[in-house]
């Protein structure tokens, strides 16, 4: 692939994992008669600003109702990852990114005193989970670690989803390398939820090579190094939610379809964040507002069909950002979308995605080095 093309690519799906982040985020979770009393509406179908009230959450937001674009946890996450492959000149192991939220946590002091609590809770998750990792005895907090592996998750969730978005960048065209990265990658991930991480993965990397919206997905089904073959879960739900979309009307039905399959699992089940924007990519056939929309819209829905709440639609619109992104480049998006994304995210946190962007595809791509 031609260097601009490719580096397009890459700054889409940083961007675009944050516009989806920021698209969902301003109604995670949100009942129906809230979303209707801050937004008019009970669909996000728009790149809504924050609203007035909108509070701070460890795991959500660092400033009440910040400026539109303004991603949360799965935006900060991302870009750690990416700041680790460019501090480490384009490298990256599991122990390297373990060290990294370690020093993340250490070095929360240096943050906005504003920062600091909401950091602590947020940090302290992959910190406990990292000691454990590199098979340190005890925390400087006097904690044991093996109770920490031992209170770990118990059930396959998204951490990978919200903090591995860009593995499939590290390779283009190579998703079968990017799926073995990925599951190396994932130690926080047990069970089908690794699958599901490597997956991602694998259709951002054949996005990068060219593919078009349906092939990432059919190579991303397809990528299978480790020979799961009819053991894996994460595929055949994959097909059973797109195979559920099929012949629907309009978007709206298509998601209450999705509704009705995804009810009965946690909503930070894999099944669900990658399993829904997949869904939504066919069924647009890479529509790339469409898909985040839909993605965005993620919800729990009463036996008549009403809405009851949206779900944790912030994550299911950051994969779904992520990889259009990729599919497209950054010209994917409106421009006052992207600007608004890269202001709002280095005014709260000082994160410069698109420096990052750059950094990074000048770290992996070294032979086509970008000036």
């Amino acid at each position: 692939m031609k260097q601009p093309d490719l580096y397009a690519r890459i700054l889409g799906c940083m961007v675009g994992n944050t516009i989806g982040d920021a698209y969902g985020a301003v109604a995670e979770f949100f009942v129906g008669e809230r979303l209707q009393r801050s937004y008019g509406t009970q669909w996000l179908d728009d790149f809504m600003p924050y609203c007035a009230d909108f509070p701070t959450d460890p795991y959500g937001v660092w400033q009440v109702a910040p400026p539109r674009g303004t991603g949360t946890d799965d935006t900060r996450n991302n870009q750690i990852f990416a700041e680790c492959v460019i501090r480490n000149k384009g490298y990256i192991n599991s122990h390297l990114l373990a060290i990294e939220y370690i020093e993340r946590y250490r070095d929360i002091h240096l943050l906005p005193a504003a920062h600091q609590a909401l950091a602590e809770r947020h940090y302290r998750w992959a910190y406990d989970w990292s000691c454990a990792y590199l098979g340190m005895p005890e925390m400087p907090t006097g904690e044991s670690t093996l109770i920490v592996s031992q209170l770990g998750n118990t059930y396959p969730m998204l951490a990978g989803l919200i903090s591995l978005a860009f593995a499939g960048l590290l390779y283009c065209g190579e998703p079968e390398k990017a799926y073995l990265k990925t599951m190396e990658l994932a130690y926080n991930d047990i069970g089908y939820a690794k699958d599901a991480s490597a997956m991602l993965a694998a259709m951002i990397s054949a996005a990068l090579g060219g593919a078009d919206a349906r092939d990432m997905i059919r190579v991303g089904l397809a990528t299978d190094p480790h020979g799961f073959g009819d053991n894996r879960l994460m595929a055949q739900w994959v097909r059973r939610l797109i195979n559920a979309t099929a012949g629907a009307p309009d978007d709206h039905d298509a998601v209450q379809r999705l509704a009705r399959e995804v009810a009965s699992r946690h909503p930070f089940d894999t099944v669900d964040v990658l399993g829904v924007p997949v869904a939504a990519l066919s069924y647009t056939n890479g529509d790339p507002l469409r898909t985040i929309s839909m993605a965005a819209n993620d919800r729990d829905i009463d036996a008549q069909g009403k809405l009851v709440k949206l779900r944790d639609n912030d994550c299911t619109a950051g994969v779904a950002g992520a990889l259009v992104g990729a599919l497209h480049g950054i010209d994917a998006f409106p421009a006052d979308w992207v600007r608004d994304t890269l202001e709002s995210n280095r005014a709260v946190y000082g994160i410069d995605i698109e420096a990052n962007a750059r950094q990074f595809y000048n770290a992996v791509y070294l032979a086509q080095r970008l000036v």
